[in-house]
């Protein structure tokens, strides 16, 4: 399914998940009765850095529905699903965090996040060195505190992006 859903080295056959991504801690998959994976998510929590302090994050990625799923309410039941996790659990963190692409940035609006500007530090993943990113559109969503808690200004993923 992820491979249907993201064509190209990431997901090859020969590759089990994206080597050069943070490593997923949990993982949410929705499936037909027949067990046929349609829907997932990654989730790895971390604390991140803040001009306020630290903040407990549920770094989210990997999102997908397989494509022959697209536009039958899989995504958006997918992230009814994160909710609980982000609200409880071994897996609670203060708030859901995820970057992504421009031409999915509509759906991830759609469906609860709150998009937001602050720019973020993370490791790159080519030579492990600290870099600042401000190009992909960044979005959060409640977990056990409430969106006016979001810290403003920088925020460092001190690690991999998702």
């Amino acid at each position: 399914m992820l491979q249907a859903a993201f064509p190209g080295p990431e997901f090859a056959p020969d590759r089990s998940w994206p080597a050069s991504w943070a490593r997923k801690q949990a993982r949410i998959w929705l499936a037909d009765a027949d067990g046929t994976p349609l829907a997932h998510l990654g989730i790895e929590r971390r604390l991140a850095g803040t001009e306020s302090g630290e903040v407990l994050i549920a770094g989210v990625g990997d999102v997908a529905v397989a494509p022959s799923h697209h536009g039958t309410g899989l995504g958006a039941e997918l992230m009814r699903a994160l909710d609980a996790h982000l609200r409880g659990g071994p897996f609670a963190a203060d708030f859901g965090f995820l970057q992504c692409r421009e031409a999915v940035a509509g759906f991830y609006a759609r469906t609860g996040w709150t998009a937001v500007a602050n720019p973020t530090r993370h490791l790159a993943v080519s030579d492990a060195r600290t870099v600042r990113e401000g190009h992909w559109p960044t979005f959060v969503r409640p977990g056990r505190r409430p969106l006016t808690d979001w810290p403003p200004g920088l925020i460092d993923l001190r690690g991999l992006p998702w």
